[in-house]
């Protein structure tokens, strides 16, 4: 970085507030000049001393006066190239939405004009609050930058979405924005599925698998990131692509590759990483099937998306094929039999690839040609998946 970025890191009252150190840390590791301001109620889960060590300089607390600086939030406000407020809590989220001005945070960020990206962090219940959600609405149009939040465990023993994201992520989207990156698929349209397929067998029962449909929406933000208009069609799952990214939710196979035709216009590339269910039941029950009746229940060969795809449209497509054993031959021959341009393996068991945040994938295409990605997590794994079908691409 030869002119370095000034970060002003807001600290606010919440569980989370102990990984602002990390955050920190990992910030001025990366070449930012860091600066300090904490509310009342972050003093209660970390100490102020915590971030002098790290920055090396003085942090700014709510009533911070300095006598030769009688405008400090706005010689703040000037000196920033940006503003993460992380951990941002509800109570914050609606502070700046309405433009209070009652400590020195939220004066520095009225009196801001340039970036303010916002890492909420927060109970599940909180975050789906409805007022909560206009707020987080209502910013995101002002131009606010929303990093998370995440879905996972909380502190209070719920499961589901308002953890703020780890420092390395929030990290990871700080460099985004402050590093302008070549954009690989600039105006390109790149239609991804992803997740499962849910086929009902009677109004009570389906047929799935345990895709949680984090590499569909993995590859989905990575091809975003370099520029390229994104429509993911997903399968029920609870992982959750970027807000910006354009995303039908569909149940059914049927539903998946009607919605897939539906945007097929000036479409460039097609992947396919959805785990589509292979079998639907020949004659779906309107009825509940009784228990002693379940023996009897007859499958047929659901519709193959990436095959029909494939073969009705002159387009570069890319399939996905978990395999238990030879994976080498299956992916040899799904890419001959469905004439796709690319083939992306990967083995899969009880405890590996499918329902995992980790995952490796070879790389199948044209004679003989392919190319490993090692084992990862599946967010990296999904940036190296891209860059390398830009090389495969071009």
């Amino acid at each position: 970085m030869s002119k370095k970025t000034k970060i002003l890191l807001g600290v606010t009252g919440g569980i989370a507030a102990y990984k602002a150190a990390e955050i920190t840390r990992l910030l001025i590791k990366k070449g930012y000049l860091v600066k300090v301001i904490m509310t009342r109620t972050a003093e209660d889960f970390i100490t102020p001393l915590t971030f002098e060590t790290l920055t090396n300089e003085g942090v700014y607390q709510y009533n911070t006066v300095i006598k030769d600086k009688p405008m400090l939030h706005i010689d703040l406000a000037r000196w920033a190239d940006l503003i993460l407020i992380a951990p941002t809590t509800a109570e914050f989220l609606s502070k700046i939405m309405h433009g209070r001005a009652e400590d020195l945070l939220t004066t520095t960020c009225l009196a801001f004009d340039k970036k303010i990206v916002l890492a909420p962090s927060m109970n599940k219940n909180m975050w789906a609050n409805k007022a909560t959600q206009e707020n987080y609405k209502a910013l995101k149009r002002r131009g606010l930058i929303f990093s998370g939040p995440d879905f996972g465990s909380q502190a209070c023993g719920d499961i589901g979405t308002g953890r703020m994201k780890e420092p390395e992520d929030i990290i990871e989207d700080i460099k985004s924005l402050t590093k302008k990156k070549l954009k690989l698929f600039e105006n390109k349209k790149i239609v991804i599925t992803a997740g499962p397929t849910q086929e009902f067998i009677d109004p009570v029962r389906y047929l799935s698998n345990r895709s949680s449909g984090m590499m569909g929406c993995e590859i989905a933000n990575a091809f975003y990131d370099h520029g390229a208009k994104v429509i993911l069609v997903k399968g029920p799952c609870s992982y959750k692509e970027k807000d910006e990214i354009d995303s039908i939710e569909v149940k059914s196979a049927q539903d998946m590759l009607l919605s897939v035709e539906n945007n097929m216009s000036n479409c460039d590339i097609f992947v396919s990483v959805a785990a589509v269910s292979d079998f639907i039941v020949k004659d779906l029950s309107k009825e509940k099937i009784k228990s002693e009746n379940i023996s009897n229940l007859e499958l047929e060969k659901n519709t193959d998306i990436l095959k029909t795809i494939s073969q009705k449209y002159n387009i570069f497509s890319i399939g996905f094929a978990a395999e238990t054993s030879e994976l080498k031959s299956n992916a040899i021959k799904k890419l001959k039999e469905k004439k796709v341009s690319v083939i992306a393996a990967n083995k899969v068991s009880f405890s590996e690839g499918i329902d995992n945040e980790n995952n490796a994938i070879t790389l199948y295409w044209g004679n003989g040609l392919e190319k490993n990605l090692g084992l990862k997590n599946k967010k990296d794994l999904a940036i190296e998946f891209v860059e390398e079908i830009s090389n495969i691409y071009n």
